[in-house]
């Protein structure tokens, strides 16, 4: 049973990995245009992570934590949950490139990628929480 855990865990890792490709590629290329259209990075910042979060949910519920149906539990669990992600992002933004002085582009990296550890951690174990099979609930 621990095998298949571990398994499961990685397998769920790797796809949020491509999951969040996908995702940060959409978040970074509007966030790209908006700044490029000189709108102030903060709000590029809010409306770039929008964009990314509304494909994140469909993608990470069906395929990286295979959750068949949708509750309103869950969906409200994941808007929280990306709210704090956004809040964490953009004060890492702020730190980095307004306190620290990195480039934009810099600050964008850092921040996505402490954005990604708390929303997996948070995906996993809170919003798409595994429901254990018959097997493993009769093994427990």
């Amino acid at each position: 049973m621990k095998s298949y855990a571990a398994r499961e865990s990685l397998r769920a890792i790797v796809v949020f990995g491509l999951v969040g490709l996908v995702n940060t590629g959409v978040d970074v290329a509007v966030f790209t245009l908006l700044t490029w259209c000189h709108l102030p990075w903060l709000v590029a910042q809010v409306v770039a992570y929008g964009c990314g979060v509304m494909n994140s949910f469909l993608m990470n519920r069906k395929w990286t934590f295979k959750q068949q149906k949708t509750s309103s539990k869950e969906l409200i669990r994941f808007i929280i949950l990306n709210l704090l992600t956004l809040g964490i992002t953009s004060v890492c933004m702020l730190l980095v490139h307004e306190q620290i002085g990195a480039p934009l582009w810099i600050s964008k990296g850092v921040s996505t990628l402490v954005g990604l550890v708390f929303n997996f951690a948070g995906s996993r174990w809170w919003v798409f929480q595994a429901k254990p099979s018959r097997e493993e609930a009769a093994s427990l």
